[in-house]
């Protein structure tokens, strides 16, 4: 009996330290016109296996779009990649005063990567979109 009252505590517990790790939509870039802004305005930058495209936003929040071609892999390759570059993006939103809309395309073989070396290669497009806007 004292067990069953513990499971709604729990569930609370449960729910707000997933609430702190979602990717929420308002963290997303939807909308067809808001993709064609970001590529009609945006600054482009890329590496060995990303491209990305940057829009300096006028919003609360920084944003992301992907898009990922077949090219890169299976329907479960393409997953896995997309939640990997959301969680990247998640955790380096912060690090940036600046908000901006970015929308990242990987190339084939970018599913290859470790966690970590895509990481690097995400921070390294965030820092020349900074340097090459700075120098506009």
């Amino acid at each position: 009996m004292g067990s069953l009252s513990l499971i709604p505590p729990l569930r609370r517990w449960k729910e707000a330290l997933l609430s702190d790790h979602r990717f929420p939509r308002s963290s997303r870039i939807c909308r067809k016109s808001d993709f064609q802004v970001v590529f009609e305005h945006g600054v482009r930058c890329s590496t060995r296996h990303l491209r990305a495209v940057v829009h300096e936003a006028g919003r609360d929040e920084s944003r992301l779009g992907l898009a990922v071609s077949r090219k890169v892999g299976n329907a479960v390759v393409r997953n896995r990649l997309k939640r990997r570059l959301r969680e990247i993006f998640r955790c380096e939103k912060g690090a940036s005063p600046c908000h901006r809309d970015m929308i990242l395309i990987p190339r084939p073989g970018c599913s290859d990567l470790d966690f970590q070396s895509l990481k690097l290669q995400v921070v390294e497009l965030l820092s020349r979109s900074v340097s090459s806007k700075a120098s506009r």
